[in-house]
C-alpha cells in the first residue's frame, strides 16, 4: 500500500474557508477511486491531503484532473501548489476520513 500525502500553506485569514471545504468532503465518491482511505486535516496554516491505496500518487493526479474545477476553489486561499511531505505533523486536526471508522 502506498501513501501519498500533500500539503500547501493557506493565506493568512483563510483557515475557516479551508476548513468549510474539507469539512464538505470530497468532489469524489473515495469508494469509486480505488483508494483504501482518504483523510484531510488543518493545521494554522497549512492544510494536508492523504491518499492511500496501491498506486496513491497516480489516483491522486487523476483526481485532482478530474476534478479540476472543484480544486480551483482552494487558488484564493493557499499560497502554493501543494507539495508532497512525508506525513501529516502532529497537531493538524483531522476533519473528513475515509473510510470513516479508521483511528485519526
Amino acid at each position: 500500500m502506498e501513501r501519498y500525502v500533500v500539503a500547501t500553506r493557506l493565506k493568512p485569514g483563510a483557515a475557516a474557508a479551508a476548513e468549510a471545504l474539507l469539512l464538505a468532503g470530497p468532489p469524489f465518491d473515495p469508494a469509486e477511486t480505488g483508494l483504501s482511505g482518504h483523510a484531510a486535516y488543518l493545521s494554522d496554516d497549512s492544510v494536508f491531503l492523504v491518499f492511500e491505496g496501491e498506486d496513491a500518487h497516480a489516483s491522486a493526479l487523476e483526481l485532482a484532473k478530474k476534478h479540476a474545477p472543484e480544486v480551483s476553489r482552494w487558488q484564493d486561499i493557499v499560497w502554493e501548489l501543494p507539495s508532497v511531505i512525508a506525513d501529516v505533523p502532529p497537531g493538524a486536526r483531522c476533519l473528513y476520513r475515509w473510510p470513516a471508522d479508521r483511528s485519526k
